[in-house]
């Protein structure tokens, strides 16, 4: 277990490793660095780079690059090939070399001619040659020295020496494993090194993706040398060139172009067909439903109905123009509405409806908003603010439209309404209203009662009689010079009735008081005379023996003997007796409480009793 253990271990690691080691070589590709040079005895500067086709095809090596890394892995850009412009190409034949040299080796005594320079760069002791494609993935690298980091380089070329590929034993072939130190070996240079054998080659068709040496059979090439096909002359038969086939035209069984007199037929019809007719925009069917609508319609088209004239028309509820508002007071745009009701029991959508504005058949048309509904049985008002239709403040009318045009409702003409004024239809009838109610119920007519043609329609009242603002009805006029009549013999006049009342002295219907009473004038009642007094002041009779009189109220009361005061002062009595009671009641109640807790848990009372005893016994 423990062995497998420590497999899983290695295993792992060695994935770990995989993914993330720095890949310091190119996957073998045809074209590698064949020879670096990095210095001659002459000069440190005279550098140059070959690099070598290792294939018999030949390789775009169109905007390829060479690069030089230093020991601390900082890239610079040597140079690039590149061509004159985008649509050109270049090429290195196979089993042939290009050939990179410094500007100093060019100019120097003996200079060495080839295709491309770079300024001198390289390192003499450590560093590396990389070329990347033109998308930037590196084709092949060569690095030399003891200095960097990565293992396996070849060693540096001392100066007048080149980093040389070995060739592939009984081939023409570079050796090429990845591993620089087994691919090259230090040598001499050369005598003699090629160059100018890259050539350069145009894309003929810019347009189509991939190098067009030539241009392809069947296309032609525009004054933008974008390629296409060579246009064909599809209807040989008419002049010029038809690259499709003419609308309203169809192929013979020879194939000529020929007129198609039935469009809306499939295949190609010469002449009409027995039995059917052909309208104007070339549409042969053998019955028109529909005369009235354009096309040949063979069927009744859905959404329509046949009228009593012969017509199609579209099957739409029916809607009524209720209200406009043509004039308003200071600028209309805005503010004038045309209102519309629904007077079915469903929502009607008015998009197969439409309005017009205007008169003798010079109308404008309008369309609804769209998403505009009407609800059963309701108003919906129309400002001009959203829809631009415009009423005459003078003379003008309103239509309502089907969607094909066919008219659903109309309002006679309306003729100078006032500012503010709707032309309303109120109980089946047209007319003006200076109450608008956009979107409700019409209002009739409000007249104003102190207007001058209001007052002569009304009747006049009488002549002591006005009338009344709010009810609208004459009512007597109080008049301020009429005076009251006066009361009766007897009767005086109620402040608070405006009424006359009798006079209570001149009542005759009164009985007598008893002897000794008299009647008392504010009351009316009878009451015991009081005897003669002086100055006026009453005399009471004398209260019975063992009475005297209240000297509050008068009146005779019965003596009460007084207690007589003891020598010694008087001693608070206790009332032990009702205290007795109260603690006996309360020691009553506290023992039926027990008494009854007692009952209600006796069965925990004599479990805890149990445990008492228990620990009891173990105490002792």
């Amino acid at each position: 277990m423990h062995k497998l253990y420590n497999f899983g271990l290695a295993l792992v690691a060695v994935l770990l490793a995989v993914v993330f080691m720095d890949f310091a070589h190119a996957s073998s590709q045809a074209v590698v660095i064949s020879q670096i040079q990095l210095g001659d005895k002459n000069s440190a500067k005279n550098e140059f780079i070959e690099l070598h086709n290792n294939s018999v095809s030949e390789v775009d090596i169109t905007n390829w690059c060479l690069y030089y890394q230093s020991s601390s892995l900082k890239s610079e850009k040597l140079t690039c090939f590149v061509a004159g412009n985008e649509q050109t190409h270049i090429f290195l034949p196979g089993n042939s070399s290009v050939l990179a040299v410094s500007n100093e080796l060019l100019a120097s005594a003996a200079p060495l001619i080839g295709d491309v320079s770079f300024s001198a760069t390289l390192s003499g002791t450590a560093g590396y040659v990389l070329v990347v494609n033109d998308i930037g993935d590196e084709v092949d690298r060569v690095g030399w020295g003891v200095a960097t980091s990565e293992l396996d380089l070849t060693l540096a070329a001392p100066a007048g020496a080149v980093m040389s590929r070995k060739l592939v034993k009984d081939t023409d072939l570079l050796q090429d494993t990845d591993i620089n130190l087994d691919d090259f070996e230090v040598t001499s240079p050369r005598t003699a090194y090629d160059y100018g054998l890259i050539y350069e080659i145009d894309d003929a068709c810019k347009n189509i993706v991939g190098l067009q040496i030539f241009i392809p059979d069947g296309y032609a090439i525009d004054s933008n040398e974008n390629c296409a096909p060579s246009p064909v002359d599809i209807c040989q038969n008419i002049d010029g060139l038809q690259e499709l086939i003419p609308v309203g035209h169809g192929l013979d069984e020879n194939g000529d172009c020929k007129i198609d007199v039935c469009v809306n037929l499939d295949g190609l019809q010469l002449i009409i067909p027995d039995g059917m007719a052909i309208d104007e925009v070339g549409n042969c069917a053998e019955f028109d439903f529909c005369p009235n609508l354009l096309g040949i319609q063979p069927l009744l088209p859905p959404g329509y109905y046949l009228s009593n004239e012969g017509d199609c028309k579209i099957d739409l509820l029916s809607l009524q123009i209720s209200e406009i508002l043509p004039n308003i007071t200071g600028v209309d745009s805005g503010k004038e509405f045309i209102e519309i009701y629904n007077p079915n029991d469903v929502d009607i959508d008015l998009a197969n409806y439409m309005f017009s504005t205007g008169i003798d058949g010079s109308e404008d048309y309008f369309e609804f908003p769209i998403g505009s509904v009407i609800k059963a049985n309701q108003y919906l008002a129309f400002y001009n603010l959203d829809i631009k239709f415009t009423l005459k403040n003078t003379t003008d009318r309103v239509r309502l439209y089907s969607i094909d045009k066919l008219i659903i409702d109309e309002m006679p003409l309306y003729e100078n309404p006032k500012a503010d004024e709707t032309w309303a239809k109120i109980d089946g009838l047209w007319q003006y209203t200076n109450r608008p109610s956009p979107s409700d119920e019409n209002l009739a007519y409000f007249k104003d009662a102190t207007t001058e043609a209001d007052v002569v329609e009304v009747e006049s009242c009488g002549p002591n009689q006005y009338r009344n603002p709010e009810t609208n009805r004459c009512k007597n006029i109080a008049s301020t010079a009429s005076t009251l009549a006066p009361c009766k013999d007897g009767q005086y006049r109620s402040e608070e009735t405006n009424r006359c009342r009798n006079i209570v002295s001149d009542v005759v219907e009164y009985i007598p008081c008893p002897e000794g009473q008299e009647r008392n004038a504010e009351t009316n009642r009878c009451r015991s005379i009081a005897s003669a007094s002086v100055l006026g002041a009453s005399v009471l009779a004398q209260c019975p023996e063992g009475q005297e009189r209240n000297a509050e109220t008068n009146r005779c009361r019965t003596v009460v003997d007084k207690i007589p005061e003891a020598a010694y002062a008087a001693e608070k009595v206790s009332q032990s007796g009702n205290n007795d009671v109260f603690w006996w009641s309360l020691g009553a109640i506290g023992a039926a409480a027990i008494f009854y807790g007692v009952w209600e848990w006796r069965i925990e009372i004599i479990k805890r009793l149990k445990q008492f005893g228990i620990f009891l016994h173990l105490v002792k």
